[in-house]
This record gives C-alpha cells, structure tokens and sequence, in this order.
C-alpha cells in the first residue's frame, strides 16, 4: 500500500529521534494514492553505522482501520450493554412502583364506584365523583404503562398483519392531529405478519404519532410506512441488538423540531420528558421500547435539531396469519346465595373493600389479614372458596392455599395481586398457571372470575352442595 503525506511535525520528530538514538511508535493519518484518508501505526527507527552516524532512516505503517472498527464495535456493544442494563434496573423499579400503586387505585375506583352507586351528592357532588372516577381510571392506565415498560403486563401475542394497525391508526388518529398537520400512512402491498399484542401495537401507534404531533407545534407531516427488510448484519441504532434475518420495519418520521443527541439517548427511558409538567408523564417511549422489545424487535431513532425525527421499529416476521376470534358479550355475574369466602389479604384496605364487594353481592365472608390466622378459621369453618394475597408476611398465599387442600382437595383458589402472573413467576418462584386477578380490579371483574370458579368447581361427585346450587357441590376432605 503506497501512503502519502508526511507532515512537517513528521519531519521535526524524525529528526529529533535520530538525534537520540530512539525509536518511537505514534499514531497518524495517511493518504492514499487514490486520495483517500486512513489511519495507520507508524514505527520510526535510525539505522546507525559503525561509526555510531545514522545512515538510513526507516519508517514501518500499520493499517488500523479493522482495529479502529473492532474498536468502534466494541464500544457500541459496551454502550448497548450499559443501557440494557440501565433500561432493566428502571424496569424493576417501574414494576414495583406500578404494583403499590395498583393496591391503592383498587381502593380508590371501588369506593369511588360505590359512591356514585348510591348517588352520593346531587348535581356538582356527582360531577365531582365523575371525575374522581375519571382520573382514577387514568392512573390505572398509566400503571398499565408502566408495567408494560417492565415487560410485567400479561400479553395476548397474535399474528397480525401490521398494515390493518396502520390503516386503523389512521382513521383514529387523523382528527386528534388537527388541521395544521398531515398524516400519511403507506402500507404494503403483501401482509406484514408479526407476532405481538394487537391493542399494545395500537399503543405504539399512538405515543408515536402523538409524540410527532407535539414536536410540530407550527404544523407538518407525519409519515407512518412499513415494509419487510432483511437485517444482514446488526443494524447500527437499534436497541436491544437484534439478530440478522427477515424483519418487517414500521418507520414513524415527522418533521418536527427534531432532537438533540442528549436527549435521544435517554429518550426511552420511564418519566425522562422534555414536555411540560402538564403535557407529559415521561412513559409514552418508555411504554414503545417495553413493547418492541417484548415482541422480539429493536427500536432506534435519529433526528437532527431542526430536521425532523425518524422512529425505525423492527419486529420479526410472523409464520402465521391472526385467527378472529369473537369475544363474547360481557355478562354482569349473578348476586350469590350465601357462599362462604374466606378472605386473606395483609392489606387494610384492599382487605375491607373486597369484603364490602362480596358481601354486598350475597356472599358470606371471613376475612384475615395473614395465613397462620386463615389457617386457625379453616379449623373451625367451611368456605366454598378461598381468596388470597400472594405475597404476605408470615406466610405466601400459595403456601397457604397448599395446605388448606391437604384436607380440601377441591376447594376453588383465586388469588389477587398487583404484580402480575410473569414477575410473581419469575422473582416469587409462584406457579405461573395460579387462578390471579390482578389489581386494581373492579367489583364486576372480582365477582365474574369469583362466579367463574365456583361454577367451574361443580362436580357430579362432590358431597355436599355448594349453598344456593341445587344437588351439586364441593368434596370436603
């Protein structure tokens, strides 16, 4: 390789080094016969005769361009790996942030429910409580969020075709944006098949496109395309790294203000926004990161101050096409016939609410607050079903629910819980296939899957009949 362009301070130093009889290696940059630059390690020496003169200067070049590559590589991996693990570590804590809230939101929208039931307050009272009810279910929906982001929040993975979400979020989204911003949105000629949760991609629709609306408050255009793209080799930007293969790519740009590199590289962490306090939680990117990456895809993005933003969102390519499935019409359950539930909840609360729930709806109740003392009740009482909190002190619902079927086999369990069944699998060790009702529930989810249990336990040879259910019932052991 013929390299070019010693500079002057070259010189200066080769001189120096044969005046003291050193060699020395340093760093430089070369140019090549065709004109271009490259990095190189050079090696200078002075060869000395026997008089101890210098007679020859020799200069040795040492290409480093596949080393500063290796290097560059090396860094990006040391990078991706810092923030997985950043993004993971803020994960837990979103999830365990999501599950105290959720305890409280279970008081808040029942007692609220219960309030408007009985026509607490006329007129302005009722509107007040309306809108109690409102923010409460607001807060639920950004406990949702952040239980998403830490990849905590139960998923109903489909295949679907991505081009039904793009043209769905088009008729939605289109009269949010107002009249001063343009959105396009191109789909594919062939189906994008991806395997992931149809109302979670609507989530990623909408914090994306919400996100490019307020980045052009003077207006523009919002383009949403996706494509299928084969990924030969890890794609520079994408975070988590992805492996190479077939990949339909779903691109979100704007031409908005645009983002400074600060701000994009902790743009998908939870609660970072650069909106005002009154205009942003800091969870719509985190939310969009948590669901690409539980799908099995990446996230990047680039933008330039001034020239717009491009999200790139890769999912692996589905195999199979969505079945439909119609979901049957929901059915308010049944006021029960004296049922008797035993209550175990280490929650004030949470404890004295679902007591008032069932037996407002005609169920019998005795409620405690730990295991030891639920186990002292089932020495003395018969329960046609025990519901349970997971994680307790003194002792673990399962734990508890284990030993009350030594000596009642068939006595229905459902358990309640902030956390959901993948983090009480995976952090608890509790069996990921538990009947759970997660919080904050509704007095007629809590009652349906309640009804749903009882009726299930119904058996053509159980002794004794579960009170209000005629000649059928539950085997006492």
């Amino acid at each position: 390789m013929s390299i070019f362009g010693v500079t002057a301070d070259e010189v200066s130093r080769t001189v120096r080094l044969i005046r003291q009889h050193r060699i020395d290696d340093f760093e430089t940059e070369r140019k090549r016969k065709d004109g271009s630059h490259v990095a190189v390690s050079a090696r200078l020496a002075g060869l000395h005769g026997s008089d101890g003169g210098v007679f020859e200067v020799c200069i040795t070049h040492r290409d480093l361009t596949e080393q500063r590559a290796m290097e560059a590589r090396e860094r990006l991996l040391s990078e991706r790996s810092a923030q997985a693990e950043r993004l993971e570590s803020l994960g837990r804590l979103a999830g365990g942030v999501a599950h105290d809230f959720n305890n409280l939101l279970a008081i808040i929208l029942n007692y609220t429910d219960f309030a408007i039931e009985q026509g607490a307050g006329v007129g302005s009272a009722q509107d007040d409580l309306a809108r109690v009810r409102a923010a409460a279910d607001r807060a639920r929906m950004l406990c949702r969020q952040l239980l998403i982001f830490a990849r905590c929040e139960p998923t109903q993975a489909e295949a679907i075709d991505l081009n039904l979400i793009l043209a769905d979020s088009h008729d939605l989204l289109a009269p949010m944006l107002g009249e001063h911003i343009e959105l396009i949105v191109r789909q594919a000629p062939e189906p994008l098949m991806v395997e992931a949760d149809r109302i979670k991609l609507e989530q990623v629709m909408l914090n994306l496109i919400i996100n490019a609306r307020d980045a052009m408050p003077q207006g523009g255009t919002v383009v949403a395309e996706a494509s299928k793209t084969e990924v030969d080799e890890e794609p520079p930007g994408i975070n988590p790294a992805i492996p190479p293969g077939l990949y339909v790519q779903l691109l979100i740009r704007d031409t908005g203000t645009g983002i400074p590199p600060e701000v994009a590289a902790r743009i998908f962490e939870p609660f970072f926004t650069t909106k005002p306090q009154d205009r942003g939680t800091g969870l719509g990117l985190a939310t969009v990161y948590g669901i690409v990456t539980e799908a099995g895809g990446g996230i990047g993005v680039e933008s330039e101050p001034g020239a717009g933003t491009t999200f790139r969102l890769l999912f692996p390519v589905a195999a199979e096409p969505a079945t439909e499935i119609d979901a049957p019409a929901p059915v308010r359950p049944p006021v029960a016939h004296g049922q008797h539930v035993l209550v175990v909840e280490d929650q004030d609360g949470v404890r004295d609410l679902v007591v008032r729930i069932l037996r407002e709806n005609g169920y019998t109740v005795t409620a405690v607050g730990d295991g030891p003392s639920a186990l002292q009740e089932i020495e003395h009482k018969r329960f046609d079903l025990l519901l349970s909190g997971v994680i307790m002190p003194n002792m673990s619902g399962p734990t508890l629910a284990e030993l009350i079927q030594q000596s009642q086999p068939r006595l229905p369990v459902l358990f309640m819980s902030g956390y959901t069944e993948g983090v009480l699998a995976a952090e608890h060790g509790i069996d990921p296939d538990i009947e759970l009702i997660q919080k904050p529930f509704t007095a007629d989810e809590l009652l349906d899957q309640i009804h749903h249990l009882l009726t299930a336990a119904v058996t053509p040879d159980t002794d004794r009949p579960l009170p209000g259910h005629d000649g059928i019932g539950i085997r006492r052991g």
